[in-house]
């Protein structure tokens, strides 16, 4: 049988997608770290009546902006150029970024926040759909692999270096440094991704993209505000609104949303649904992590904190293109027995590493050996999965993937008051391992359900369940923070704080079992006829 393979200039353009990709996960889980910093630097602290009120808005102006655009923007870009969108997107990135880095009050953070949301939506609407276009379907997991392997650096780079360059330099200059990395990708893209023909000679559904950034909007600023009574207002037009934005774009020849493709395909349907439920039931948990470190636990430097967190970064890196090839069935034939080795090598270090501790150089050291124990394990999890069920498909995957993001969030529902290390360090593990698993199948089975001709629909849709779930997520938190922690005091804040945390993990395990049903009854992931 003839060994596949990316070619070179498949295997730039992933890459150059990969560095793109790189971006948006950086800028949220870096934001989660140096948020504290940030509003003391304007004069904030937890105790001032506008902390959290700003807190979450800098949060949710990100999410709300790339959620509220994505899809617009997807279908314009099917109008006119991927490429360019793409490349427009990645400016945007570039220059939200130094403007927040050049902030010098929450207002002007807010702004650029905005700003890097309309470029994340520009980008990320039509990143998949450039890789899927590029490469065949026998080798399609493999280059998803890869471009979403610039999403987990960002996850491993973010926290990092937020916690390393914020301790040393400001939390400035964790914006400033992505600058150049914006560019590396714009420069990449102008010659090497391929001039793209629109695949929309349609006429472009003005009223739907008003009728979707609209009622979106104010959806989700509604129940952003929950529970206050300024909220069911606009989230009552928000639902309204979007109630027409379907109905509309039900009888409309040339829908912005694919309302046919959702109704009649099942696997793309299923599959968006579990993507958007997972990030619902995920996201969240990178800054209630943080702020429990720093809260319960008493570790106030950034740099624990982002090396604990650092963990499910590093082992998402590692593996994610295994869970591509996964996909393809393209697996190293050795790798059962790297597995087993890595295994072994990586629960040694773990129990030679003596009592936990918080020091950064004790903490590295653990990281890295859990790192590579639950790289071995996962490989051992896939070939498995692969030599039992041949040629299996991508809901084997998939599923697996969310139970062992289900069993992450039980073990943090384990951690109290007193400072477990090793605890979280796990929780992170397996956080990694399972959202390898899951993410890249997953998004390879969208874009295989679909035709060529709806790859921009079908990335702009995958990008949308995304942010929305992202969104949810960030507001379902901010929602039990105004219910449970306000007015809270020193004393009364570390047992109000885990009742928020163990609500929200209960809310997650949940949201996670529907998901793992949605995904295993998904189908094949490839569109017939």
């Amino acid at each position: 049988m003839e060994k596949l393979h990316l070619t070179a200039k498949q295997l730039i353009i992933a890459l150059t997608v990969a560095i793109a990709c790189f971006l948006p996960p950086f800028i949220g889980d870096a934001t989660n770290i140096v948020l504290p910093q940030m509003l003391n630097s304007f004069g904030l602290t937890a105790a001032d009546a506008g902390y959290w009120n700003l807190y979450g808005w800098i949060l949710t102006v990100y999410l709300l902006t790339s959620t509220i655009f994505l899809i617009p923007a997807a279908r314009l870009a099917d109008k006119f150029s991927k490429k360019w969108f793409f490349c427009i997107g990645v400016l945007l990135l570039g220059i939200g970024s130094l403007g927040v880095g050049l902030s010098t009050s929450g207002e002007m953070v807010l702004v650029m926040r905005a700003i890097e949301g309309i470029g994340n939506a520009m980008m990320f609407g039509t990143a998949v759909a450039l890789v899927a276009s590029a490469v065949k379907s026998e080798l399609r997991g493999t280059a998803i692999g890869v471009a979403m392997t610039g999403v987990f650096l960002g996850q491993l780079a973010g926290p990092l270096l937020a916690g390393a360059l914020t301790d040393v330099l400001g939390w400035s200059v964790v914006y400033m440094i992505l600058c150049p990395v914006a560019l590396l990708s714009f420069i990449l893209a102008i010659p090497f991704i391929p001039k793209d023909t629109p695949t929309d000679p349609g006429r472009y559904d003005w009223i739907g993209a008003i009728l979707f950034i609209i009622g979106m909007g104010l959806a989700l600023y509604g129940f952003s505000q929950l529970p206050k009574s300024v909220s069911f207002g606009p989230l009552a037009a928000g639902i309204i609104l979007l109630i027409l934005f379907f109905l509309y774009e039900k009888k409309n020849a040339n829908p912005l949303m694919p309302v046919d493709l959702i109704l009649h395909n099942k696997s793309f349907t299923f599959n968006n649904s579990a993507n958007l439920l997972y990030y619902v039931a995920i996201y969240a948990m990178g800054s209630l992590v943080s702020l429990y470190m720093t809260n319960v636990w008493g570790i106030t430097d950034a740099l624990p904190r982002a090396l604990v967190i650092t963990t499910q970064g590093l082992i998402l890196v590692l593996f994610t293109i295994i869970a591509g090839k996964f996909y393809d069935h393209l697996l190293p034939k050795g790798l059962m027995a790297i597995g087993a080795v890595m295994t072994v090598v990586g629960l040694a270090g773990v129990f030679l590493m003596g009592p936990a501790s918080s020091d950064s150089l004790w903490l590295t050291g653990a990281i890295i050996a859990a790192s590579i124990a639950a790289y071995g394990i996962g490989s051992l999890i896939l070939t498995g999965i692969d030599r039992v069920i041949k040629n299996s498909p991508p809901k084997y995957s998939t599923t697996t993937g969310l139970v062992i993001i289900t069993i992450g969030m039980i073990v943090l529902l384990t951690c109290g008051t007193e400072t477990a290390i090793w605890s979280m360090i796990a929780v992170e593990a397996l956080f990694g391992v399972g959202i390898a698993i899951f993410v890249t199948p997953n998004s390879t089975a969208i874009m295989n359900s679909v035709t060529e001709q709806e790859y921009g629909m079908a990335s702009g849709t995958l990008s949308t369940t995304r942010m929305l779930g992202m969104a949810v997520s960030i507001g379902i938190v901010s929602i039990l923070k105004n219910i449970f922690l306000a007015g809270t005091t020193a004393e009364t804040y570390a047992p109000q704080f885990l009742q928020v945390l163990d609500g929200t993990i209960i809310a997650a395990i949940i949201v996670l079992v529907v998901a793992m049903i949605l995904s295993w009854t998904a189908g094949s992931g490839r569109k017939t006829g």
